[in-house]
Order: structure tokens, then sequence, then C-alpha cells
């Protein structure tokens, strides 16, 4: 037999045998908590909240979960009493929820905690995103327990249990609005009277076994040289690398060798200020790694020189997504105006060298209104 045709075979094998491995050598995942919050442009929590606890002491709205859109009741409920969730998760599978509760807020963004196997302190899956919309990102911006103690949020989309990785991969939340079907009427609105719109929406968990993947730094700004290793794959597999959502438009693209491994060169994507989560997805096998990037900001000057009264553009990257940065001349400090971002946190402006600036390496930095995030830039003066 030719050696390609034995190393063929040999992979068929490997594949064949990743497929027997049976569900009950993974490891079981509970989902035992969830709170959706109203918040900031940031991500940081409001007292608007609403949770799977219920009970007495519990002062918290209940957050109703339903298996439809069209339920007319909830899976934990119908009492205040039994609002506690406690859903098994099992590696292969894909779970979608559909989440109401009672009006309340009047906040434009909204975050939802996920807690699992009854650690109800700290939440495994933290993200945030506008309101009416499906885009989020993970939270690391101060939020709450299942009870309602202040937390940091878990800063990542995904939750690792020894050979099993749970990801949210959709979630959104919409204002009061006429929702599919009856959405649980009798409960959701106590202790308001009569039919109240309510706020309604759903999020989407996968399961995947679990590989590896580690970066050569875990924060920069965007355009940032990354290596990204990879290891725990299929032999001779295909692995995408998508950056936030699995299944959108892949950054990187790898083979892994015989081992299940890979090494491949890439650089930080165009995306918003904050941390951001990497998936390598095994395209065979259904193995992930997962790890979790801080984005940085910064200004990039084109061109990188210029004389007093001349012009250059100075590019802001790596902010919050549509907000307002101002950009200064560091010395003497002045603002030479300002720039608004898109939605991956990037914007420019046409900036005018002060006339009175000496010969030299000049800083320029930019501060984003609503992050924060400080960048900096640097002009050769001749």
């Amino acid at each position: 037999m030719a050696p390609t045709t034995i190393f063929r075979v040999w992979i068929s094998l490997v594949l064949f045998a990743f497929l027997l491995v049976p569900f009950a050598a993974y490891s079981q995942v509970t989902l035992t908590g969830a709170v959706v919050l109203s918040t900031g442009s940031t991500g940081s929590a409001t007292s608007q909240r609403w949770n799977t606890l219920g009970g007495n002491g519990d002062t918290i709205w209940d957050l109703w979960v339903a298996l439809d859109p069209n339920a007319t009741l909830p899976v934990n409920g119908p009492s205040d009493a039994q609002a506690g969730i406690n859903i098994p998760l099992q590696v292969g599978n894909t779970y979608t929820y559909y989440i109401f509760s009672q009006p309340n807020g009047g906040y434009s963004f909204d975050a939802l905690n996920l807690f699992f196997d009854g650690n109800n302190s700290i939440p495994g899956i933290s993200v945030f995103g506008p309101i009416d919309s499906s885009n989020f990102l993970p939270n690391s911006g101060s939020t709450w327990t299942l009870a309602g103690a202040p937390v940091p949020g878990s800063a990542t989309s995904f939750f690792t249990s020894g050979s099993l990785i749970v990801v949210l991969n959709a979630f959104n939340w919409n204002n009061p609005a006429t929702s599919p079907g009856n959405v649980c009427q009798s409960y959701e609105f106590a202790p308001a009277s009569g039919d109240v719109l309510s706020y309604f929406g759903s999020f989407t968990l996968q399961t995947y076994p679990a590989a590896s993947l580690s970066l050569s730094q875990t924060s920069g700004s965007p355009g940032t040289k990354l290596t990204l290793v990879g290891s725990g794959f299929a032999a001779a597999e295909t692995v995408n690398v998508y950056a936030g959502r699995i299944g959108t438009s892949s950054i990187l693209t790898a083979t892994t060798d015989a081992s299940g491994s890979f090494t491949a060169p890439g650089r930080e994507p165009q995306i918003p200020y904050g941390p951001i989560d990497l998936y390598a997805l095994g395209l065979s096998s259904g193995s992930l790694g997962v790890a979790s990037l801080s984005v940085t900001p910064a200004m990039l000057m084109n061109p990188e020189t210029g004389e007093p009264g001349g012009t250059t553009t100075a590019h802001a990257v790596g902010f919050g997504a549509g907000e307002t940065v101002d950009i200064y001349w560091n010395n003497p400090r002045q603002l030479l105006g300002t720039a608004t971002t898109n939605g991956v946190g990037s914007g420019s402006l046409t900036i005018t060298i002060p006339s009175d600036a000496s010969p030299g390496i000049k800083g320029v930095i930019g501060i984003g209104q609503t992050s924060g995030a400080i960048g900096i830039g640097a002009v050769t003066v001749q």
C-alpha cells in the first residue's frame, strides 16, 4: 500500500474513533441561573434587572424562560417559587431559549449573565449590547450575581468545564413591543395589572468538545501581529478562527499536523475596545479552542512626518464602537478636533500640525469620550 494511502486510512480511523467517543466521556454542564440587566454603553450595570432566582427574600423581577416564542407557560414557573432553572447541557447540542420580563428601565443597553453548575455568584458568561440589536460583546464591567450582589463580569462569551465548552452564539433583548404569541402573559407582568407589553428576547448556547488555543500576546491594538497555537484537534483537519462570533467571516484558516496541532501567524482584526473572544473550530472534528484578547486603542498617523502648518491624517483604531474621540496635540496640549468611530471602533480625522511645533517626534493622543480609552500616536515634525 502506498504511503499516501496509508496516511489517509490512518486519518479516517482517527476521525472514526473520535466519533465513537460517547457523550458520557465529556464533562457535564448545567445552566443554573440567568440575569438580564440594563446597562450603560460600557456594560456597567444599573439597578434594573431580572433573574431566575425567585422565592422569599428575592426582590428582583422574575425572568421567565420558554422553549419557544409562542409559549403560554415558562419552563421555570409558573409561580415565583419555581423561578429557578436547572438545564443540563450536552456536548454537540444547540439550545435556544426565549426570555420575557415585566417592562421597566428606559436604558438603551442591556446585559446577560449566565451561571453554571450551581455557582450563581460568579458569572460563567457575561455579555452586553444595544437593546433591539443582535450585536453583543463580552462584558468586563461591574455587574450582578444571580441574587443581585455586585460582581465583575466574566468578560467572556464562553464557559469551559473540563472537556466541554459552552458558547453563547446569539443574544438579543428588545424593548416592550408585540412579541410572538401569548408569551406567558399571566406570569411575566405580575404585579402589573392587565396585559402590559413586555421586554422579550432569546439566547442560544452551543456546546463543543474542548480543544486548546493560545495567543502570543493577550492584548494589543488592531493590526498587531499575533501567533496562534492550537492543539487537541483532529490530524490534518482545517481549523477556522473567528473573532467574537462563530460563523462570521473567519479571520484565519489553518491546517493541523499529524498530532492535531497548528501554529499560524495572523493580525488582530479591526474590532472595538475591550475584551473579545477568539474561537478556533475544527471543521471535521467539531472541537473548539477558545482564547480571550483585550483590544487596546492606538492612533496611526499617515503620513508619519510633516512640517509645522502641514496636515496629516490621524486614524483612531481600537476605540469603542460609535463613540466620539477627542484628538489632542500633546506638547503643548491642544485639541485638534474630534473623530467619530464606526461599528468596529475606527475613525479618522485630518489634523493640522501646530505652526509653532518644534522639530522632533511629537505625540498625538486620542481619548474616547464614552469608553475612556486612550490611544497614542506620533508625528515627526521636520
